[in-house]
């Protein structure tokens, strides 16, 4: 004879299962573009320029080329400065302008660049830092 514990005991465990098992399916379906290769390009000119300008070209620009660095033109960037390249295209750990970012060195004063907008540059790098 079964019990009522037994059949509500039974009952959640298959409520349980088909819950996670919905939770799975819902992360598959958000997963499948990314998977599918539908990641869209990080673009210098609407997303890293912006950055560079609210940061650096206070002090890394034409008007102030600190060290010969000027960060205000994608040719200025991939230039680098008087001691070499900032940018090592598809490196973004291999990149003085990351490195120099991610330890708070730069910028020297104001605000710092945050997590998110360092993240937009290291995808762009990584992606092979492209004039687009």
């Amino acid at each position: 004879m079964l019990l009522r514990s037994d059949v509500l005991s039974a009952l959640a465990v298959t409520a349980a299962i088909g819950l996670a098992l919905q939770a799975d399916a819902e992360r598959a379906r958000t997963l499948e573009p990314a998977a599918a290769g539908s990641h869209a390009e990080v673009s210098f000119a609407t997303e890293v320029m912006p950055i560079l300008e609210k940061y650096c070209w206070e002090c890394h620009s034409a008007d102030n080329a600190e060290l010969g660095l000027m960060l205000d033109t994608y040719e200025g960037v991939m230039a680098g400065s008087d001691y070499g390249t900032v940018v090592e295209a598809g490196d973004p750990d291999g990149s003085l302008l990351v490195d120099m970012i991610a330890s708070g060195d730069m910028p020297e004063e104001g605000d710092k660049v945050t997590p998110e907008e360092l993240e937009v540059i290291r995808a762009w790098i990584a992606e092979g830092a492209e004039n687009n």
